[in-house]
């Protein structure tokens, strides 16, 4: 009988060393807040609740072509978290029209364009506090309206 309580022990301080090392090695890869007009070149226009509440949208305004062709990365998509749920939003795909963001062929600076992220379980309301990472780097804390 001693051993039949042992194990489930020995299974959680396992688990719990394993949960540690994963955040220790996940808190390795330094993410760090830049400024979007000198990393990103672009100008947020705003952060809004759209589509009955269940998508948010990211309107900016290019500044520099080149420096924007980020946020249009096939490879590494933007993400927009929640500071108080931590939820992490994705740009949505559907089977008809792709990828719901800008495409990195038609960026024109002084132009307007938009990011939209799927807020399914509504997860962001107006008045929550986000921000955007793309890679190891995260935009200022912004506003939702």
């Amino acid at each position: 009988m001693g051993i039949f309580t042992l194990r489930p022990r020995l299974i959680h301080i396992i688990f719990f060393m394993s949960v540690a090392i994963f955040i220790s090695v996940a808190n390795a890869t330094e993410t760090k807040r830049i400024d979007l007009r000198e990393h990103w070149g672009i100008e947020p226009v705003h952060l809004r609740i759209t589509a009955g509440g269940y998508m948010v949208e990211f309107r900016y305004k290019i500044i520099d072509r080149e420096k924007a062709l980020v946020l249009s990365d096939r490879e590494h998509f933007p993400r927009l978290q929640a500071m108080k749920s931590r939820a992490r939003l994705s740009v949505p795909f559907f089977p008809t029209v792709g990828f719901v963001k800008s495409n990195r062929r038609f960026l024109k600076e002084g132009k307007n364009y938009t990011a939209l992220f799927s807020n399914e379980g509504r997860h962001l309301l107006p008045g929550d506090k986000a921000f955007i990472q793309v890679r190891d780097q995260l935009s200022p804390v912004l506003t939702l309206q």
